[in-house]
Formats: structure tokens, sequence, C-alpha cells
């Protein structure tokens, strides 16, 4: 191995359809100028996993040609899982004799600076592009880039999620995405619509997706007539958003941002998800009274939350109210998507 090779990818924002979007809905998101970044390069003494996050740690592993990879001393936590995850899909694609290197992971941007909370913007989708990107060029892989980062973020989230994320991190800049009966997910470019603002906010602490998803199965398994309601409620109103998207209706945008919101609430409290924490109902309070529309963002509960308005005045007062510890003022319609260089 004679070059380093370097991969990095951005987080992202849901605007729409969160929930839905698991079922088929459409769903628009945005890239965040957050980026997971992988290196690879040569190692002289064996192989070294170093992970940068809040903090920083190294590991120590070999693997092999049969696609398994051990580590000795401490394990790992996510990153970890994520490169054994990674390894089993390349197993068929791996040399005789295995590099010795050492993989870089660097997600400390998906972290506050002083809390060291994570922020909640798809780290684990950036960085999962990133590695299997990585390794995709290290290894020469003839499987379609694409499709190996859909397949192993599915297996690392054991089957959980609806690949947004992922996608996001994939191309950058403003999405539409949506999971196609035949299971293989579509993608399309958007503009952002001229006249329409935005204000990312914190809300100080991070949320488990995993387990507010779990008590949306639950729902599903308990009163499948009650979820479906409620699912397809959502997506009529995500199909709308889209079509007034696309067509710079920034009036019907914030009604249908609004009426999203509210389904949203209706699924909170109808499952006990937690979406609406205490704080996203601060902030839409807040937002109403400026007359802006307020909606958490993702799987909502903690991380963040978005304020829409078609007045720069207002997003510009709400941001001098929240304070620049807690709001994402600089991001972009038009970051980029997955860059990789050796």
């Amino acid at each position: 191995m004679n070059t380093t090779i370097t991969a990095s990818a951005p987080g992202k924002l849901v605007m729409s359809g969160e929930y839905a979007v698991i079922d088929g809905a459409p769903a628009v998101s945005l890239a965040i100028n957050r980026r997971a970044k992988v290196t690879v390069h040569a190692a002289a003494d064996g192989c070294v996993l170093e992970v940068i996050t809040a903090n920083h740690r190294q590991f120590s592993f070999s693997w092999h040609s049969s696609g398994e990879i051990l580590f000795t001393g401490e394990q790992p936590a996510d990153r970890g899982t994520l490169l054994t995850v990674l390894l089993k899909h390349l197993a068929n694609s791996l040399p005789s004799t295995m590099p010795s290197v050492r993989i870089v992971i660097d997600s400390s941007e998906f972290y506050a600076v002083e809390s060291r909370q994570k922020l909640g913007l798809g780290s684990s989708a950036a960085v999962c592009v990133a590695l299997t990107a990585a390794l995709h060029r290290l290894f020469s892989v003839q499987l379609e880039l694409h499709e190996l980062c859909y397949r192993v973020h599915a297996d690392f989230q054991n089957g959980k999620g609806s690949g947004i994320d992922v996608a996001t991190s994939l191309h950058g800049g403003v999405i539409q995405f949506q999971t196609l009966s035949t299971g293989l997910p579509q993608t399309r470019y958007l503009h952002w619509p001229e006249g329409l603002y935005m204000l990312p906010v914190w809300t100080g602490h991070a949320a488990s997706t995993s387990s507010m998803l779990a008590q949306l199965d639950r729902l599903k398994a308990d009163q499948p007539a009650r979820y479906l309601g409620l699912i397809d409620a959502l997506a009529q109103v995500a199909t709308q958003l889209c079509a007034e998207w696309q067509r710079n209706n920034i009036t019907g945008l914030l009604d249908l941002l609004a009426l999203y919101g509210d389904g949203l609430g209706q699924l909170d409290e109808t499952a006990c998800v937690g979406i609406y924490s205490p704080e996203h109902i601060e902030f839409q309070h807040r937002a109403a009274s400026i007359g802006a529309v307020y909606k958490p963002s993702g799987a909502g509960g903690g991380d963040f939350g978005l304020v829409f308005s078609d007045s720069s005045a207002s997003i510009e007062q709400l941001a001098a109210e929240f304070g620049s510890a807690v709001v994402l003022s600089n991001w972009s319609e038009s970051v980029a998507g997955l860059e990789l260089s050796d």
C-alpha cells in the first residue's frame, strides 16, 4: 500500500417525511457541513483503529482475508462494530494477504465542543459512507459503492431506518428521498425554495433513535390499523410538501410543514415515542409567537429542531434570542456529498 486514502461525508438534517419515510413516503433532507473524515494509510507495526469523537482512542486489531476482524485488548464500541460489519460485506473482495494499516475515523465535528454531547446530525451514516468508500478504494472492490453503503448501514442498524441519512451523506445538497416498492432507494436533487428561511436549533441533548423506533414498532404490532392511519396521514402531507417544494410555493410549504409537525404530535401522543420533548415544545411556542413554524428534525426527542419562516428578520430575531450555543447558523444548501481521494 503506497498511498493514503482519505474520504469524508456530511451529516444531515431531515426537513420533512420523518417516520413516514420508513414506510415509503417521500422525505426531504439537507446535507450539513459537519463532516466525518476517514484516513487509511500504511502502518509499519500492525493494524490500528484510531477513533476521534468527543475524545481520542486507539484500538489494535488484526484482519483476515475471510472478512474476520479481531480486536486485541480494549474493544471499540460503534466504530468497531461498523468496521466489523463492513469487512463481512467485503469478504469476497479481500486480498489473500491483508495490508497493515492505520484507520483514522474522525467524527468530532458531530459533537458539541463544551458538553461533548452528540449533536444528532447523522454521524453514524456519515462515518459509514466515508469508511465504506475508503475501504472500497483500498481493496478495489467491484461492488457498486452506493448500494454497498446502504447495505452496510442497514446491517449496522439491524435493519432499522430508511436510508435517508446514508443518501444525504452520499449525495450532499438538498435531496428528496424515497424507498420504492422494489426496496431500492430513489434520490433526486432539489433547489432550496427562494423566500424560505430556516434556523436549525439544538435542544441541548441527544436522543436515542433506536429506542424511539422500537416504541413505534410496538404501536405497529399492537394497533396496526391505528399505526397505518397515522402513517398514511403523514405520508399524504409529505407527498404534498414535496410537490409544493418543487413549485417554490412558500405559503403552501409553511402550512404543510406545520401540518406535518401536528401529525408528528398525533403519532407521538398515540405511540408515546417521545418526539416532542419539553425543549421541542418550548421552541415551538417561541417560534409561533413571532408567526414562524417549528418542527423536530428526524426522530425528535432531542437533537435538532427546525424553525421555518418567510421572513429573514424573524429568523434573525430567533437566532439572537436562542444564542450561538444552540443554533446552527452556518448551514448551506450546497454542501458536497461524499469526497474521496488517494
